[in-house]
């Protein structure tokens, strides 16, 4: 009866122990590990990871190359065909990393390096010919169209001088030179247009650069200033006293906001620097950044539930709203009574240069855009902007930023080359920067999930021990209980007639008492006693 009654304390007291553990303190513990270890303390191993990635992201290219450009030039629709992928390493590192203990802050400079990589590009290589719109004739002709028309007239004179006499509005010429190494600009004529021009272009074109022999010759790139370059000063919090705030974004070289939008909500950073997330996020929430490229704020929302590399994963999509009909964005219009299309995105105050936003192909914008040319084919699968994040620890598994970019292109006969041109969005380039998560990171990641699920599989197994052990106390205890008690016949007749036990204990006693005076007359009667009686 006791040895059951122990069983059964000990049951409930395991049982008890297993589901506190499993509904409550497990999952306690585990929370605090990882807020702990996902902020940015030096002694994090993701800090170090965070300020300089130990593997290069994949940077890929797509051009749109024009195959009709006379036909264009004369108004015809264009015909474009993607070239593509041109491969590069993306090495990422922040520098000039300072901490503020106080503010709990950490502030960096972004450093990126470009290295072409020819064996993941195949058959393409960099100093392959491809044919797009000329973006600096393009992109001037623009400008002034948009901000002074009157000088229209200047533009037209300065390009026989600057771009060498030029037929069309089209760029022939090797794919380095455009992203990098840069194209001509020939500023050596002293005429009053082609010198005012120049200037201009000096100015306004970010990191335009020069040739080492002629300093007069201007070399404009891409993606130039962009390689082995700094970039923008931000800071971050490190999310070590309060780990929702990990990564939240407050400042871009010392300002706290930017000026380029209609209203301070849009005006303000509304989430990280797009690197790091905070742990434990819920699914609504979605996973908020700010774009340096975009000088505005991102949402990725959720989209579903999935399993990638063995691990179980959340699929995150976005896209680049619609200003027209969401209010929300109407903060982005170009101005108060231009709002654009569906999935357009006028990047001119952001780069100080007139280029547009879409996904790639034109994915989810309006159809108007795709019918402008021929040669786009928009797939969800290859042209979208989605994440694959695992939001317990906070990590990215997979990540692709894809993003493409065009010109805004309308006749004017103010400028000979532009007068019968048809007006189209026109596509350039589109480019991938992802991050697919792979080696020790990855191991480091799916080791964790092994150990929760072991240790979540001991937790039910202890519970289970615990049902067992206390299903078999109450199968002990209804069984004593049923169970029917035997006694001994002397024991029955004891509890029967007590006065049978009083007799026996009196017979017991004079046998005793006589015993014991025999023994005194056998010691009294020894010796010469016993003579003289």
């Amino acid at each position: 009866m006791a040895a059951s009654q122990k069983l059964l304390y000990s049951s409930v007291v395991v049982i008890i122990i297993g589901v506190f553990t499993k509904l409550w303190l497990f999952g306690a513990i585990v929370r605090f590990g990882i807020k702990d270890q996902v902020s940015l303390k030096k002694s994090n191993e993701v800090r170090a990871v965070y300020l300089k990635l130990p593997f290069p992201l994949n940077f890929k290219l797509y051009f749109f190359n024009v195959t009709n450009p006379q036909e264009i030039q004369n108004g015809e629709k264009p015909i474009v065909n993607e070239v593509g992928p041109y491969w590069y390493d993306e090495f990422k590192e922040k520098v000039d990393v300072v901490d503020n203990e106080t503010e709990d802050s950490l502030t960096y400079t972004p450093y990126d390096l470009y290295q072409f990589n020819q064996n993941k590009s195949g058959s393409l290589r960099d100093d392959d010919y491809i044919t797009i719109i000329h973006p600096v004739i393009v992109g001037m002709v623009n400008i002034v169209m948009k901000n002074s028309p009157v000088f229209l007239s200047i533009v037209n004179q300065s390009l026989e001088a600057i771009f060498n006499n030029p037929k069309t509005i089209f760029f022939t010429g090797r794919v380095k030179d455009l992203l990098f190494d840069g194209i001509d600009l020939n500023c050596t004529s002293s005429g009053f247009a082609p010198k005012a021009i120049c200037s201009q272009l000096k100015t306004q074109i970010p990191g335009i650069k020069y040739r080492q022999d002629n300093e007069n010759i201007y070399l404009f790139s891409m993606l130039g200033p962009r390689n082995a370059s700094h970039n923008k000063r931000l800071k971050v919090l490190r999310g070590i006293s309060y780990s929702k705030e990990l990564g939240r974004l407050i400042e871009v070289d010392g300002e706290k906001e930017v000026s380029f939008w209609s209203t301070s909500k849009c005006n303000s950073f509304d989430g990280t620097d797009g690197w790091i997330f905070p742990p434990l996020l819920a699914a609504d929430e979605g996973l908020k950044s700010y774009s340096t490229d975009l000088c505005r704020n991102m949402k990725v929302n959720y989209v579903n539930d999935t399993v990638y590399k063995k691990i179980h994963v959340r699929y995150y999509e976005t896209n680049l709203g619609d200003q027209s009909t969401n209010a929300e964005e109407k903060c982005y219009c170009p101005s108060e009574d231009i709002c654009l299309k569906k999935g357009v995105f006028d990047m001119t105050k952001c780069m100080g240069v007139p280029l547009y936003a879409t996904l790639p192909h034109f994915l989810y914008t309006d159809e108007s855009y795709i019918e402008q040319l021929t040669g786009l084919r928009p797939d969800p699968s290859k042209h979208s902007l989605g994440v694959l994040f695992e939001p317990m620890t906070g990590t990215p598994l997979f990540a692709a930023k894809r993003m493409q970019f065009n010109y805004d292109l309308n006749p004017t006969t103010k400028v000979a080359l532009f007068s019968k041109l048809p007006s189209l969005l026109f596509p350039i380039f589109w480019l991938e920067e992802s991050i697919d998560l792979e080696g020790d990171l990855l191991k480091k990641l799916q080791t964790i999930f092994l150990l929760l699920f072991l240790a979540d599989i001991f937790l039910y197994l202890l519970i289970l021990f615990g049902v067992c052990c206390l299903a078999m106390a109450i199968y002990f205890r209804f069984k004593n209980r049923n169970a029917i008690a035997i006694t001994s016949v002397t024991e029955a007749r004891s509890y029967e007639n007590p006065g049978f036990l009083n007799n026996d204990m009196k017979r017991s006693n004079k046998k005793a008492g006589f015993t014991e005076k025999m023994e005194n007359i056998n010691h009294a009667l020894t010796g010469h006693e016993f003579d003289r009686y």
